[in-house]
């Protein structure tokens, strides 16, 4: 079973006490809460389900000045227990607490009446409303009320059973995706290290596993893994999980950050969301408005901005907003989060991250609100579609649009090859991007119209430096990205590449007049000189050109396939270089091996001619060095 029992309610109220009865242990750890009597810290506990399973427990502090602690604790609750006391009922921490939970968007409550040995019946009834105006038009408005005490036992076993019901009935996805866990706890155990605690919020974890802390993108080893104080070899999503790391020091770990498998990781500080806002925010909430943000275990100032032109939006309306923060949070697409007001005395609403890092959106983008709501709950392609058309660029990696769409990489698969609108990139079998069609169509036309301006410009030119054409052309994509989508188009045959230079297909390099002679010219000079050309500095004052003139007209015969620039000051006609290049096949093929000064003799050439042939060999995959010998590159 992975399931998490949390508790709410206002200071005084039994949560405590109710965990102790359900549980028998006892969540106030601290010596400060034994003396004062009052939660300060999360507490945990685990509940028996029978048959050997375990649900976690964790308790929350009711007083008002720790609900930062209460809502890092309320991250992934399955089923609360709404704790109202009999003496006193429904309590503005119960009314805040019950906000949190359903902003948080916890499926299940359970209304305790504690201390139900205190009162009469009349006044369990007039309790009893009150929890009923309290649910009242919320989807917790049909949940039980069980009336227990702590103290005698009354109603506890009512609820313990009602609890097993509910939790074995409980359905969690089988498919959870990757591993990620806030942090609520960070201590060292002497002998063990550093050891950290959180509910499992996705995916599972075992020993020997690689995560990333973040927002500090600081990797780290699991040693071990625990679910309620028993070693496991994986934990799950919905566990209460203690992890044993190593490659960190507990300084460089607090409560807020959060663990996640590398390639998931999403740190950001700026994410676009649905957004609630509540009764108790007593006022509209403007655009611009400086919030806390609490996500995860993490709270951090931050702002709310409308989106779609919207400037202010009311209590009981939602909306979209994109939220930013004053530093980075782990915000997954399906998070939810808190917002309170800027001085943490009232919460405003909340609601759920649909794109994390998302770009700073424009006034004039009326349409935000629209797409928002298809990926929001449109189909998979919908969704698909509208994540990208979203971002920038041409596509994103497949786990980030998995990521985004919840969708595995087999089922994303499938929409990409179902759509007309939708591209792998370079292919399917292992793209490096998903892209639509029309931003691809885009791309290439950007692409393709820089290389012509290239080529009207620079005629003499082979083509177009990679990197070049990549910060040229305008398409917000890293280099490796660009390189692959480069290959995609010369598979397509719109683009050759000529060494680290690209060009459109059918360019052909040219000079004109005087220029044409010139190039015939220098090429009868390199047939000429055979095995042994002239070095490039001493070809411009045979041709009588300047230097810049001499690399025109090399780059022009090369980009010809009539030379080949073995090395800066070497270029050799191309029939030489193919020549000599047989002629060393052909004696590896019979030899085995070659030895510099072997090649020396088989091509009557000096020292200052083969090392550098030698060299381009080797580069082009002809032969490959071992020791002072070369031999030819072995075959796939």
């Amino acid at each position: 079973m992975r399931s998490i029992i949390g508790t709410a309610g206002h200071i005084d109220h039994g949560k405590s006490a109710l965990v102790r009865a359900l549980t028998g242990i006892d969540t106030d750890r601290l010596p400060e809460e034994r003396e004062r009597g009052i939660s300060i810290e999360l507490g945990f506990a685990f509940f028996d389900l029978g048959d050997g399973d375990k649900a976690g427990i964790v308790d929350v502090p009711g007083h008002e000045r720790f609900v930062r602690q209460m809502l890092s604790g309320a991250q992934g609750f399955d089923i609360v227990l709404v704790v109202v006391a009999a003496d006193d009922g429904v309590m503005p921490q119960t009314e805040e607490h019950f906000e949190i939970v359903h902003l948080l968007g916890v499926r299940r409550a359970v209304f305790v009446m504690t201390k139900r040995d205190l009162v009469d019946a009349a006044r369990a009834a007039e309790v009893r409303d009150d929890i009923a105006i309290l649910a009242a038009g919320t989807p917790f408005e049909d949940s039980p009320v069980f009336e227990v005490s702590s103290t005698s036992g009354e109603g506890v076993d009512d609820l313990a059973a009602y609890l097993r019901t509910v939790l074995s009935e409980l359905e969690r996805d089988t498919q959870p995706g990757p591993f990620r866990m806030p942090l609520d706890r960070v201590f060292v155990i002497k002998g063990h290290g550093v050891v950290t605690t959180g509910t499992a919020a996705g995916g599972s974890v075992a020993a020997g596993d690689e995560l990333l802390v973040l927002p500090e993108h600081k990797p780290v080893r699991v040693r071990s893994v625990q679910v309620h104080g028993e070693t496991v070899e994986r934990a799950w999503t919905g566990q209460r999980v203690a992890l044993n790391l190593s490659g960190v020091s507990k300084d460089d770990l607090s409560k807020g950050d959060t663990l996640a498998t590398p390639g998931a990781d999403v740190s950001t500080r700026r994410f676009d969301a649905h957004v609630e806002i509540r009764p108790s925010a007593g006022a509209a909430v403007a655009s611009h408005d400086r919030v806390r943000l609490h996500i995860g275990t993490d709270e951090v100032a931050g702002r709310i901005i409308w989106l779609g032109g919207i400037e202010t939006v009311a209590p009981r309306k939602h909306a979209y907003a994109q939220v930013t923060a004053s530093h980075a949070v782990a915000a997954y697409p399906g998070d939810r989060f808190v917002l309170r007001d800027e001085t943490a005395q009232r919460t405003l609403g909340g609601g759920v991250v649909i794109v994390s890092n998302a770009p700073r959106h424009r006034r004039s983008e009326s349409n935000l609100p629209d797409l928002l709501s298809l990926l929001e709950s449109g189909d998979d392609t919908q969704r698909v579609e509208t994540f990208l058309e979203l971002g920038t660029g041409i596509g994103r990696p497949p786990a980030e649009v998995g990521l985004a769409t919840g969708l595995d990489r087999d089922r994303l698969r499938g929409v990409v090859a179902a759509s007309p609108g939708l591209l792998a990139l370079p292919d399917d079998g292992s793209p490096l991007l998903i892209a639509t069609a029309q931003r691809y169509q885009d791309c290439v036309s950007r692409i393709t119209a820089k290389l012509q301006e290239y080529h009207s410009a620079q005629p003499a030119q082979a083509g177009m430096e990679l990197e070049q054409l990549r910060k040229e052309s305008g398409i917000d994509i890293d280099a490796r990205l660009f390189r692959g989508l480069v290959e995609v188009l010369e598979g397509r045959e719109e683009v050759v590449r000529r060494g680290s230079k690209v060009a459109l297909a059918g360019h052909e390099v040219s000079v004109g007049g005087a220029d044409e002679d010139l190039a015939t010219k220098l090429l009868g000079t390199l047939v000429d000189s055979g095995f042994m050309p002239p070095a490039v500095k001493d070809l411009a004052p045979q041709l009588e050109v300047t230097p810049a003139k001499l690399a025109d007209l090399i780059n022009v015969l090369v980009g010809r396939g009539q030379a080949v620039r073995v090395s800066g000051d070497l270029v050799f006609a191309s029939g030489v270089v193919s020549d000599i290049a047989e002629k060393l096949r052909r004696h590896l093929e019979a030899e085995g091996e070659i030895s510099a000064s072997g090649f020396r003799d088989l091509i009557s050439a000096s020292r200052k001619y083969c090392i550098p042939l030698l060299g381009y060999f080797d580069s082009e995959g002809l032969t490959v060095r071992s020791g002072d010998v070369r031999r030819l590159r072995p075959t796939a």
